[in-house]
């Protein structure tokens, strides 16, 4: 095939892939105005239904989520949950929670530092309208809980979340990981495609590559650092050189290597999961040396104990069900008792216990976050 042909079907796949997500994009438009928001189905082909028995409470698959008293004290309440998780993911959650509870979710969703800005405002005030809420970033959620916001809850997997080492502190609990990864745009990247960390670096990337600036989040001080530790920190400083193109949030990110702006990325995982599912053009890759990850902090206000649903969607977030379900979205359970999930039957993340998740803890938090911010700022000579 001469030159000028093959620049020509490179052009032509481009154009193709950048209309399917264009085309899913309308599509995902038109069914959010249809009942469920369109999640409905999105959620049962994304794993398999669970078997439910409400005979003497709540069981699924087996597992006690709710006790005979707790579930019919919860009949016809609603789980008014703030989240700084993205919202895809909590309109599936919110879906898939309904099919197994009947239950409703309300959702109020912002990123977490606009989040904390809201619910501590509304608990000053004495009008708190979360029974639940969800953030990214440790700091947040200690916060939340030495100003009150966060209440004491025993979910009935208390001693076995313990004994795995999942993250439970007094008032609130990590529900699952967030993971960053690599991800391109395979109507442009069609041969030679990148499957390690390093290929970020490649000169042939110069001008082409994206990467979420350290400041927007909790999620990328885990990635910062995680590459520090693992590749150096040389590594960000050859990035840097790059040219990249950084933004200020994950879900911008995607759209633009989706679009085709980027051909290639360091991502969240779940977010561009999330952009494949609807048609966008992305390959995701978990390199060899592996992820970065950083929890997901839950946790139940003083509403929320005086709401039995809330009271049943933290049990079940914690049920192998609500955790499976995490999984097939793209995150990685707490729990490790549970057979692996694949990320939309195609992604297999490395679970909490490989030697390929490498968690950004609360400690590290306080040791490394400040250090490894102003590292990447310099490699990037990024001044936000």
């Amino acid at each position: 095939m001469s030159a000028p042909r093959r620049v020509a079907r490179r052009r032509t796949t481009r154009l193709a892939g950048i209309l399917a997500v264009a085309t899913a994009l309308v599509v995902s438009t038109v069914a959010c105005g249809q009942e469920g928001g369109g999640k409905d189905e999105q959620a049962r082909e994304l794993l398999p239904p669970s078997e439910v028995d409400t005979s003497n409470g709540l069981v699924i698959d087996g597992e006690l989520v709710a006790d005979k008293e707790l579930w019919e004290a919860a009949q016809g309440q609603v789980v008014k949950l703030y989240s700084g998780t993205g919202k895809e993911a909590e309109d599936l959650t919110a879906a898939r929670f309904k099919q197994e509870t009947g239950l409703d979710i309300e959702l109020t969703r912002l990123p977490t530092n606009k989040l904390a800005e809201r619910v501590l405002s509304e608990q000053g005030a004495g009008k708190l309208g979360a029974d639940i809420a969800r953030v990214t970033d440790p700091r947040v959620a200690r916060e939340f809980s030495e100003q009150g916001v966060f209440v004491p809850y025993t979910t009935p997997f208390d001693q076995l979340l313990r004994e795995q080492n999942t993250g439970v502190r007094d008032t609130y609990l990590n529900c699952y990981y967030f993971v960053n990864a690599m991800g391109y745009n395979d109507a442009i990247i069609e041969e030679d495609q990148p499957t390690q960390w390093e290929d970020l670096v490649d000169p042939k990337y110069a001008g082409k590559l994206g990467v979420v600036a350290v400041t927007t989040g909790g999620t990328l001080n885990a990635l910062a650092h995680f590459q520090i530790s693992t590749l150096g920190r040389e590594f960000l400083e050859q990035q840097g050189r790059q040219n990249p193109r950084i933004f200020d949030s994950t879900s911008t990110e995607v759209d633009a290597l989706a679009r085709g702006e980027i051909s290639v990325a360091s991502l969240s995982f779940n977010n561009a999961f999330a952009a494949e599912l609807t048609g966008a053009p992305l390959e995701l890759v978990i390199p060899d040396k592996g992820v970065s990850a950083s929890e997901n902090l839950m946790g139940i206000t003083a509403n929320g104990l005086q709401n039995p649903a809330a009271q049943v969607f933290m049990n079940w977030t914690m049920s192998k069900s609500g955790q499976s379900f995490a999984a097939a979205q793209g995150f990685v359970p707490a729990r490790t008792d549970m057979e692996p999930v694949k990320a939309g039957g195609k992604y297999q993340l490395p679970q909490a216990d490989s030697p390929q998740f490498h968690l950004f803890s609360e400690e590290d938090y306080e040791k490394y976050a400040a250090r490894d911010e102003e590292w990447w700022k310099q490699a990037f000579d990024y001044m936000g």
